[in-house]
């Protein structure tokens, strides 16, 4: 069952790496100018490898974080967690790509650095614009308008405003006392996400996929893995369903029923291979998942800026998944790791002084 999972050595860090390495793979046919990826391509648009890996990225993250708000005392505690683990890393990367990637690559186009800093969408606001998850501000003074992919900077960061809304909605609930007394409260809002998918994957067809359902899709696998920690001790964990699931995602990805199978097919896929995949403990040296998510698409698109892509597909993906690697390294060691190591700070020496001022 389900509820054997063991915590203290399982596949997540692996497969979060693997994730995190299928993004930059599918990425790697838009960013790269060589055509439709191949899930893409198979599926007519609906799915790509960028976004499976996601929706796998959000069923861990959903099972995992039900279970951080059981065993946080309280929800102040739950949300500093959050906040550590989201917004240090994010808040660097801002800094990284506006003063490191830009200036270089308007050097790059123009020769000079004149103007970069007064100029249309300056390198500032796309820090200030952007500092609350919502991302308001992808370019950076005009730049990278000749690529495949033009004028974006990070495109990949859309999808962290939306976890951290799960987050949120975790932290309620649990405040509110849902998961402990009436877990069953939980189903709603799951199959509010799941019908919602299902109606608008059936009557929207197999073409231009809005951001409307990619942010349904993204709450949906969340909501998934939420409930699957909460009713763990009800889900049997089985070889022949594991093989069944992805039997269905085969026979009806490219139907209009994808909608209904791909959510619990997928996620039970990735809960079993989380359960049961032989790489086990694979972040405990360090978790650069979260940094290669991050890093990978500006460096790829500085890489196209570059015209590396010109060498061909493979060299450009290892170019662009080995610098990223790199910057993931700096990121968890000098940002994710030092801000993690407060999750379980005593903030009463602060409330003291603060009360003792106000005295």
């Amino acid at each position: 069952m389900l509820s054997d999972f063991n915590f203290r050595s399982n596949g997540i860090g692996f497969l979060r790496f693997f994730f995190a390495s299928m993004v930059i793979w599918s990425h790697t046919f838009n960013l790269g100018g060589f055509g439709m990826e191949p899930i893409s391509r198979l599926t007519k648009g609906v799915e790509d490898g960028g976004t499976i890996a996601v929706d796998g990225f959000f069923v861990l993250s959903g099972f995992l974080i039900a279970r951080s708000n059981e065993q946080t005392s309280s929800l102040a505690r739950y949300l500093w967690h959050r906040v550590l683990r989201i917004f240090p890393g994010f808040w660097a990367c801002l800094a990284v790509v506006a003063f490191g990637f830009a200036p270089i690559l308007f050097f790059h186009e123009t020769g000079t650095l004149a103007g970069f800093l007064g100029s249309p969408n300056p390198p500032w606001r796309y820090i200030t614009d952007n500092l609350t998850l919502q991302m308001n501000q992808f370019g950076i003074a005009g730049l990278l308008g000749t690529l495949p992919y033009p004028w974006l900077f990070n495109h990949s960061l859309w999808t962290l405003q939306y976890e951290f809304y799960c987050y949120l909605a975790v932290g309620i609930l649990g405040a509110l006392g849902v998961f402990n007394r009436r877990p069953v409260l939980a189903l709603v809002p799951l199959a509010i996400v799941l019908a919602l998918f299902a109606a608008s994957s059936s009557i929207r067809g197999l073409l231009n996929v809005p951001t409307a359902l990619r942010v349904v899709e993204l709450y949906a696998f969340f909501a998934i893995g939420a409930c699957a920690y909460l009713f763990r001790k009800y889900v049997p964990m089985r070889a022949s369903l594991t093989l069944a699931c992805a039997a269905g995602i085969g026979v009806f990805v490219t139907t209009r029923a994808y909608g209904i199978v791909l959510p619990l097919c997928l996620s039970y896929i990735t809960l079993y291979a989380a359960m049961f995949l032989p790489i086990r403990s694979f972040d405990r040296p360090m978790d650069l998942s979260y940094g290669l998510y991050i890093y990978a698409f500006p460096i790829q698109q500085a890489l196209a800026e570059y015209q590396l892509n010109a060498f061909g597909f493979l060299p450009y993906f290892v170019a662009a998944f080995g610098i990223t690697l790199i910057f993931a390294a700096c990121s968890w060691f000098g940002i994710e790791a030092r801000g993690l190591s407060l999750k379980d700070a005593s903030f009463a020496p602060w409330a003291m002084r603060l009360r003792g001022r106000g005295a």
